[in-house]
């Protein structure tokens, strides 16, 4: 793909401008005592706080409002285990027209109960022995739906590089580092674009944990790699079989590198999270906390952004796994 990051970057401003009356300006959090922990400074964009409970609304919002009035007469839908099904029933909401959302029946119970309460049609699934896309092509098709893609879209990479846009009006000084929680990869491309913009020498990593790690060793091999589809599935939020093609091209283009880490150190972010910031994040929204724990020792000195991308986690989980953290920091 050839891509102009100056055109992107001017669709991300102009769409800032067009879905901010239905996003939270989210607060970009520092704490001394944090930094002090970690030997640098660390801002976290708190999208836990987001309309929703996750970035996700940006893009459905970017996405929703980009289409004609025949189609939103019609209808949009959505696949999704929870955030990006809440993010296009609320901005399906937003823009007046009705949501259909496949989702899988194991997804979180708070991420359905949720959901359902923007009173979207719900379509559930097995997610063991059936194809998301696959249903909701065939039901799109039937019914002239339009899809509101997750992350393999520009309209919705547009939307999540507002989060970037955001965070950098927000900050006292510039970012040398940021590090982004990646399912398909799309929050990294939009804010990768806005970040390279304004700072061409920052450093970006997406972040995930080990034993699903398709965007680390996608960039680290130049090609897109499936994930293993090993380990407890504890990140549901980012349990996506590979990177998206459009957002994978835009992070390879920029130099985006990978991280991951042990489960181990997503607890003890989640439980550094509510100690010091006192919010609760879902294990997905606390992976990049959880990566810059593990590799501490790569970023000594530096002013980095992290993402807390979503805290739509069920209360017994989230109490078991700061149950298990340890912080040994």
């Amino acid at each position: 793909m050839q891509h102009n990051f100056q055109s992107y970057a001017a669709e991300i401003e102009k769409t800032y401008s067009v879905i901010e009356p239905h996003i939270q300006k989210t607060p970009l959090l520092n704490s001394k005592e944090l930094d002090t922990k970690l030997g640098m400074q660390v801002f976290c964009k708190a999208e836990n706080q987001q309309v929703t409970g996750s970035f996700k609304i940006r893009g459905a919002l970017s996405a929703i409002s980009r289409l004609t009035d025949e189609q939103l007469k019609k209808g949009v839908l959505a696949y999704s285990s929870g955030n990006h099904a809440q993010g296009v029933a609320k901005a399906a909401q937003c823009y007046g027209t009705e949501a259909t959302i496949v989702m899988p029946k194991d997804a979180p119970s708070i991420k359905i109960k949720k959901t359902q309460s923007l009173n979207p049609k719900i379509i559930f699934y097995d997610r063991e022995s059936e194809v998301r896309e696959e249903i909701g092509a065939r039901i799109a098709e039937k019914n002239g739906l339009t899809i509101i893609k997750p992350y393999d879209a520009m309209e919705t990479i547009y939307g999540q590089g507002t989060t970037a846009l955001e965070s950098i009006k927000q900050a006292p000084s510039e970012f040398d580092v940021a590090l982004i929680c990646a399912g398909g990869g799309g929050l990294t491309a939009g804010c990768s674009i806005i970040f390279k913009n304004h700072y061409p020498n920052i450093q970006i990593f997406t972040s995930e944990p080990l034993e699903w790690n398709d965007q680390e060793r996608s960039y680290a091999s130049g090609s897109i790699q499936a994930a293993t589809f090993i380990g407890s599935g504890l990140c549901d939020g980012l349990l996506t079989p590979e990177p998206g093609e459009i957002p994978f091209s835009i992070n390879l283009a920029l130099g985006i590198q990978g991280l991951s880490c042990e489960e181990k150190y997503i607890f003890d972010a989640m439980q550094l999270a509510k100690d010091i910031f006192a919010v609760e994040l879902e294990p997905s929204g606390a992976i990049a906390l959880a990566n810059l724990i593990k590799h501490k020792d790569k970023f000594q000195g530096q002013n980095v952004f992290l993402t807390f991308s979503g805290g739509n986690v069920d209360p017994e989980v989230f109490n078991g796994c700061v149950a298990k953290a340890k912080l040994g920091l």
